[in-house]
């Protein structure tokens, strides 16, 4: 069933009564209208819950980690065990990887609720929901005392902004 009071042919017949048409200056304002809308609601709703209550200078856009940057991390990790907290997790993948290879607890902590959200859905989907833990908190007020092993995949803009020596 196509819609109510729709059958396939009224389809059709609109479908090739606008391909003949041109868009126009007012389809094409449409279309950047809705393309611009598109694209704030992904910054708001994504990108910038997590900018909110933090300085200007410590701000870094969230941009996942590759499969390359993941292996280059577990590497780093190989032959250690315990507990693993990656700061900034951003969308919980090498938490994830981590708590893969035996890392037990795996915890990420992430200021920006949505992508704590995404974190939980890939964990619950590879099966992992409850053996990793990603937390709402500030990476500059966590205390690392209890860990023994710990990722920072952040912009060394910020990194350097800490001192760049332990947490």
């Amino acid at each position: 069933m196509v819609g109510k009071g729709m059958d396939q042919d009224d389809i059709e017949e609109a479908t090739a009564a606008l391909k003949g048409q041109r868009l126009g200056w007012w389809g094409l304002l449409q279309i950047t209208g809705c393309t611009g809308l598109a694209v704030y609601a992904v910054w708001a709703g994504l990108l910038m819950p997590g900018f909110r209550r933090v300085p200007l200078k410590l701000q870094v856009p969230y941009i996942p980690a590759s499969p390359k940057q993941v292996e280059n991390v577990m590497s780093l990790l190989k032959g250690r065990s315990g507990k693993m907290v990656d700061m900034g997790s951003g969308d919980g993948r090498i938490v994830l990887e981590a708590s893969r290879r035996g890392f037990c607890p795996a915890v990420g902590y992430e200021l920006n609720p949505w992508l704590i959200w995404l974190s939980n859905f890939y964990a619950w989907r590879a099966g992992h929901y409850g053996k990793v833990s990603y937390q709402r908190q500030d990476l500059w007020k966590v205390s690392l005392a209890d860990c023994s092993n710990v990722t920072v995949f952040l912009a060394p803009s910020v990194v350097s902004l800490h001192g760049g020596g332990s947490w």
